[in-house]
């Protein structure tokens, strides 16, 4: 019985196919490698992403032995420079969106007492991108912030009651919060939305004096203001006046909850008939208020013009707005 020999394997004349998974590793590798080392910002399939578009097609089909990394990098910085953008489009700085201090109407920036700086009034028409400091003698310097990062006012408030009020002799020594319109720092007046910010303090503080002779004019108006801008102060006023009202139903609904003493009855007057001419006085107080509306909206655009000629500064025309709006507050003639 014959035993079966093993029959010897011919030689084949086809050379080894290369391991392509080890090739392209390798390229992919060295790419991100790179990536990194020119800070281009690539997550690591972004890399992978553009080594098989740009660098692997001319590696494949080789022997990872055959495949240099020097090569590689010569290759990669190749298709950086060629025309077309590369894949993906390395990730720069993200871009700093502001709002430009420059484009605050006045009427927001007028003087305010003290007592107003948690009054969600004063801060309602800010936009949320427009960059701002809050500098409080020995209460708070939070530096340049956008106002969406703004602090709790009303924390700011009960220390400038202890820190100020409650130490002051008369109503001269109480503080006034001003807002100054000043260049950042490192920047230029170039109009450029982020190169401004509102300063926030005291007036005759240590921060209003730094910055005194500093400011920056600007004598833009509500009326100037962009359709868009317009609607959105629109729509911020609907929604205070929306949670106003909400507010006070709840203040109504917890008064109702509360159980009343019961009071002994009482006998009820008749009531007296409004004499005939009530209606002409009603009529007469109408006409009157509109008169002053008049007249407040006509002084206000006097005053403005007088700003615009160069007639009185920013801070002249900020005081006399402010008493000309107390008077028609109080009831007074314009």
């Amino acid at each position: 019985m014959s035993k079966n020999k093993p029959t010897n394997k011919k030689a084949t004349s086809k050379a080894k196919k290369p391991n392509g998974r080890k090739t392209w590793l390798k390229v992919a590798g060295k790419v991100h490698e790179l990536n990194k080392k020119q800070n281009l910002g690539w997550t690591w399939n972004e890399s992978m992403r553009f080594a098989s578009k740009k660098v692997y097609p001319k590696f494949k089909g080789k022997s990872v032995s055959k495949v240099s990394l020097k090569d590689i990098e010569l290759d990669f910085k190749n298709a950086l420079q060629e025309g077309q953008p590369p894949m993906p489009t390395p990730k720069g700085k993200l871009k700093e969106i502001c709002f430009r201090a420059t484009d605050v109407p006045l009427e927001d920036l007028i003087e305010r007492e003290w007592y107003s700086i948690a009054d969600d009034d004063v801060w309602l028409n800010f936009d949320d991108n427009l960059p701002m400091r809050f500098s409080f003698d020995g209460i708070i310097d939070t530096g340049i912030i956008k106002k969406s990062q703004m602090p709790n006012m009303k924390d700011i408030r009960e220390d400038a009651r202890k820190l100020f009020v409650d130490k002051a002799t008369n109503s001269d020594d109480l503080p006034i919060m001003i807002f100054k319109t000043l260049i950042q720092p490192n920047k230029e007046d170039d109009e450029k939305p982020c190169s401004y910010y509102i300063l926030v303090t005291f007036e005759n503080s240590s921060y209003d004096s730094q910055t005194a002779g500093q400011e920056v004019t600007s004598s833009k108006s509500v009326k100037d203001l962009s359709e868009e801008e317009q609607e959105k102060r629109k729509k911020r006023d609907e929604e205070r006046k929306k949670l106003k009202k909400e507010n006070a139903k709840k203040k109504k609904a917890e008064q109702r909850q509360k159980p009343k003493e019961v009071e002994p009855k009482s006998i009820t007057k008749p009531k007296e008939q409004k004499p005939k001419d009530e209606t002409s006085v009603e009529l007469q107080k109408i006409k009157l208020e509109n008169t002053r509306i008049e007249a407040l909206t006509k002084s206000l655009e006097i005053l403005r013009q007088d700003f615009k000629d160069g007639v009185l500064s920013k801070r002249q025309y900020l005081q006399r707005q402010q008493q000309i709006l107390d008077k028609f507050e109080k009831g007074g003639q314009i």
